[in-house]
């Protein structure tokens, strides 16, 4: 994994990971996201080349700012240059305000009035393409004096936050944007078959702890065993699978998981093995 998470941050996506196919996921992948690049606030919407905006998750509670976004919604994403960004079809990508607005953007009436409404200062975007004609948008905003949306961290996660994000929607359209098409049902199976044609049972459980973020004293807690059995059982799974550290575990899990067919059954590192 190229970006380093925090232990805090390890939870938050094992989260994301767990809350697949269910009505949780929009709202914690968003906020996943924006903690990456420090932003305040964040809205997921999906743009279809033929139909307006949805909205899908946002954290704003000022009412005003509500009618803003449904303005947006409605009409003014046609000049959203995000939005135009989509049109143009660059493939999956992580962009600031300054790398795709035209030069006299902050200058327009639309900047003027949306940057104004939202009480934002910044702004930077990942565009995520489901579908030929249809994309999921997590718009990532600032609202300190002087405070700039960074993002570094949100780039070099993005094959994760991809993975995740196409297991929840892996078909995105007008009338499908919940994500049901991917149900929560058969992401458990996958995370408790995870390993399980390398590893042992009880590393099995080890391992799925360590995936949800949990610390070898918690762990060894949960098993009534001491941290020095926890840290061999760690030990030999990360021998085992070939990896150093929990973040290239997770990575592993969630690239396995990428490529196994949402049909498939038994351990989803065979399907890593013959991608």
């Amino acid at each position: 994994m190229s970006a380093t998470l925090t232990d805090n941050e390890l939870k938050e996506l094992g989260a994301c990971v767990t809350s697949i196919g269910t009505p949780d996921f929009p709202c914690l992948i968003s906020r996943f996201c924006a903690s990456l690049c420090c932003a305040d606030t964040v809205f997921l919407s999906a743009f279809f080349d033929d139909q307006k905006p949805v909205g899908l998750y946002g954290n704003h509670t000022d009412e005003g700012q509500k009618a803003s976004l449904k303005l947006y919604l409605d009409v003014a994403y046609v000049l959203d240059p995000f939005y135009l960004l989509f049109r143009r079809k660059r493939g999956d990508q992580v962009l600031s305000l300054d790398e795709v607005a035209p030069d006299d953007f902050k200058q327009s009436e639309y900047y003027a009035k949306f940057f104004r409404d939202m009480a934002l200062t910044d702004e930077c975007g990942l565009m995520l393409h489901i579908e030929d004609d249809a994309a999921l948008f997590f718009s990532m905003g600032t609202q300190a004096k002087g405070a700039r949306a960074d993002p570094t961290r949100l780039n070099s996660t993005k094959p994760l936050i991809s993975a995740l994000v196409r297991r929840h929607w892996t078909r995105l359209t007008p009338a499908n944007t919940d994500g049901s098409g991917r149900l929560s049902a058969q992401i458990d199976t996958a995370f408790e078959a995870f390993g399980s044609s390398v590893l042992s049972p009880r590393e099995g459980d080890v391992l799925r702890m360590i995936l949800q973020g949990h610390s070898s004293k918690s762990i060894a807690a949960h098993f009534n065993n001491s941290p020095e059995t926890i840290k061999v059982h760690r030990k030999r799974i990360y021998t085992k699978l070939a990896v150093t550290s929990q973040g290239e575990l997770l990575s592993m899990f969630l690239t396995a998981l990428g490529k196994m067919p949402p049909t498939a059954e038994g351990d989803p590192l065979q399907f890593l093995e013959a991608g």
